[in-house]
Formats: structure tokens, C-alpha cells, sequence
């Protein structure tokens, strides 16, 4: 804190200086000077998107903003290369498993087509590719696709948002997956708009959310992560042809050293006709 303190002695003017002291007073929880010094870098001429979404999260009594791509996308590119080492052998970080562990489908069905939302370095991807005839994998970031692409588990991957992937695809998907990727995405209109008519009849939706405080349907924290509220997503899948099928409540990951609770959801497409395809083992991918 010193250092930005001396910093901005010589450089009141320079925005920069006073986003990054505001991110230092945050992650103390001296909230009223983040939020100042947030406001001071925005009339400095900060990114406004960005700077907005910063102050979102520290103003609860403000409607949530959704995060801005290219922030989520830099994140990821500078976590890549340490994410499966914090998340899973720090912060313990389970949902991949647990998603799939209580998938409600056959437990024998293979699917013909799975998309794997938020693939990251390929977490769900490894554990899902003996069940997927066909795996598809989309991030934002494209260090973090560099990545899963050395598993070598996926049939194709894309470095792209997730809502332009599914409105530009063509083949349709048995099973989409979104472990612990909604927390940085907040409003799912855009994401259920594009999704409803990309899943075949009798497909799967299986997603991780953390869940928000009562009186909110979406909630930003500090953290700069979004929780969602479960009747907001029951009204999602409602309104654009779901079945609520199941959810699980389990920690996701510890934070501060302390289990972080989610829930782990299950929406299914009414199943008109029989859509998932039973393959055999060893055959080829398609």
C-alpha cells in the first residue's frame, strides 16, 4: 500500500496507480477507499467496463454487471500455467468429479456429442472422455485451451466466448457441461437463449453454481465472483424448455480454509425421441 501511496505522491493523475491500491484496499475489505479509489481511476480514465464491473462487486444495492471478456480472458491466460496446482492441489477444488459423479444419466450411456463449456486446462474433459463419442472443448482463454489441447483428450477445441461457440455451431450437443464456469459469467439469459436450441431432446445440462444470498437472483461479490439464485435458474430452464432434474448440494473448493458450498444442477431436454447415442466401445470418433 505504501508503494502506490508514494506512487501517486509524484503521479495524482495516473489512473493505474489508483486502480491497483483500490484492488489492495478490497482484498483488505477497507471497502468505502476501494470503491473511492475506483471511482478516482474511472474519472482518470480507467476502462469503464471494466472499472464498473470492480465497483458492482463492492456496491451490493447495485444491479450486478456481467464481467467484462477481455478481463475473464487475461485472468485465465495468466493462471494457466498454475491453475490445476492452486485450484485442485490448494484449494482442493472438486466440482469436475462430483458433476459428473451425479450426473443422473445411465451410467453406461456414452454420449455422441458433449460440450465441455469453460474446459480450462481439461479437467472435466479427462474424466468425461470415455462416455463422449465426440468432445468439444471452449474457453475464453486461449493459454488455458493450449493446454488442454497437450491431454490430447478433446476432438476439438476453440478459444472463444461461449455464447458466440454455440450460436456458430452447428452440430448439436447430448450433454453440456459448466463446471465452476457461470462464477464468472453472471446473467444466463444470453447463455439459455443460445443453448436452447443446440441440445437434442433427451440431452443433459450440468452446471455448478455458488448460490446467492436470499433477495438476490444474481450476486457479485467481492471476490469478483457471481453466486446465482436457484429459483433464477429454474425460471431460466423454464422459460426455455428444461426439465429441473436434480440438484446436489457439496463443497466446490475450500476458501479461507473452509469448505465453499455450491450446487451442483441437472436440467434435461424432455425427451421426444430416444437422443443419446449408445455407442459401442472402440468405436471411432466422429
Amino acid at each position: 500500500m505504501q508503494a502506490f501511496d508514494q506512487a501517486l505522491v509524484h503521479a495524482p493523475n495516473l489512473a493505474e496507480a489508483w486502480s491497483q491500491r483500490a484492488h489492495a484496499q478490497r482484498d483488505m475489505g477497507q471497502t468505502a477507499a476501494a470503491i473511492a479509489g475506483y471511482q478516482q481511476a474511472l474519472a482518470l480514465g480507467a476502462d469503464p467496463e471494466l472499472h464498473r464491473y470492480y465497483l458492482a462487486a463492492l456496491s451490493p444495492d447495485q444491479p450486478a454487471v456481467n464481467a467484462p471478456a477481455a478481463y475473464v480472458e487475461k485472468l485465465f491466460d495468466q493462471y494457466a500455467d498454475d491453475f490445476e496446482a492452486h485450484l485442485v492441489g490448494q484449494l482442493g477444488y472438486q466440482g469436475h468429479s462430483v458433476l459428473l459423479q451425479h450426473l443422473p444419466a445411465d451410467p453406461t450411456a456414452r454420449f455422441e456429442r458433449v460440450w465441455d463449456l469453460g474446459c480450462g486446462t481439461g479437467l472435466c474433459g479427462t474424466l468425461i472422455r470415455p462416455r463422449a463419442q465426440h468432445l468439444s472443448g471452449v474457453d475464453l482463454s486461449s493459454v488455458m485451451v493450449a493446454k488442454a489441447r497437450a491431454l490430447g483428450v478433446y476432438d476439438s477445441l476453440h478459444a472463444q466466448e461461449l455464447v458466440a461457440f454455440m450460436q456458430q455451431t452447428t452440430e448439436p450437443a447430448d450433454l453440456v457441461l459448466a463446471a465452476d464456469v457461470f462464477i464468472y459469467v453472471g446473467w444466463l439469459e444470453a447463455v439459455f437463449e443460445a443453448l436452447s436450441s443446440r441440445v437434442r431432446s433427451g440431452g443433459w445440462l450440468a452446471l455448478t453454481v455458488e448460490e446467492a444470498d436470499p433477495g438476490f437472483e444474481v450476486q457479485l461479490h467481492s471476490s469478483l465472483r457471481y453466486a446465482h439464485a436457484l429459483p433464477y435458474l429454474q425460471k431460466l430452464a423454464a422459460e426455455h424448455g428444461w426439465q429441473w432434474a436434480k440438484v446436489h448440494r457439496a463443497p466446490l473448493r475450500l476458501d479461507q480454509a473452509q469448505p465453499l458450498m455450491g450446487a451442483y444442477v441437472y436440467l434435461q431436454k424432455p425427451d421426444n425421441a430416444e437422443s443419446l447415442v449408445m455407442a459401442q466401445p472402440g468405436e471411432p470418433r466422429s
